[in-house]
């Protein structure tokens, strides 16, 4: 079946106030019963379906030496109740190799654009992904009965 506009979809995260990145109460009803697994779904969402990019929501503040923006101990491999942020690690690899780069996944566009640009666009990613709900539900199904 083809997505369809008559699908349910599910807002993955979204901004609170203060501008951090929430996952939505939609999102955590759904996969919070996966934990670590759920953000590494959605770190596959916001990349290529490459292994290392499971791990684009681990943050541990203080790895970040590009970033200013983010103060050291905010994000710590937060809960999905927690606020998330995207590792700088592949915002600062696409920021320093060009469009032909191999391998492929660690492509930048090669317009010289710095960490905080790319990172930024992940960002705006991750706020803005929705999917239908039938999807994510699969996905779950899928990593619960691997688990059994």
């Amino acid at each position: 079946m083809t997505i369809s506009r008559h699908d349910e979809w599910i807002q993955i995260a979204e901004l609170d106030e203060h501008d951090h990145i929430y996952f939505t109460a939609a999102f955590q009803e759904l996969m919070g019963e996966l934990g670590w697994e759920a953000k590494a779904f959605v770190g596959h969402l916001l990349g290529l379906w490459y292994d290392p990019f499971e791990h684009m929501l681990d943050y541990t503040s203080g790895e970040a030496r590009y970033s200013e923006d983010q103060p050291p101990g905010q994000f710590d491999r937060n809960e999905l109740s927690e606020p998330q942020e995207v590792v700088e690690y592949w915002a600062e690899t696409w920021s320093k190799t060009s469009d032909a780069h191999q391998p492929a996944h660690e492509a930048g566009i090669g317009l010289a654009l710095d960490v905080t640009w790319y990172r930024d666009v992940l960002r705006a990613k991750l706020v803005s992904l929705r999917l239908p709900k039938r999807l994510v539900l699969a996905y779950r199904e899928q990593v619960l009965a691997r688990v059994r």
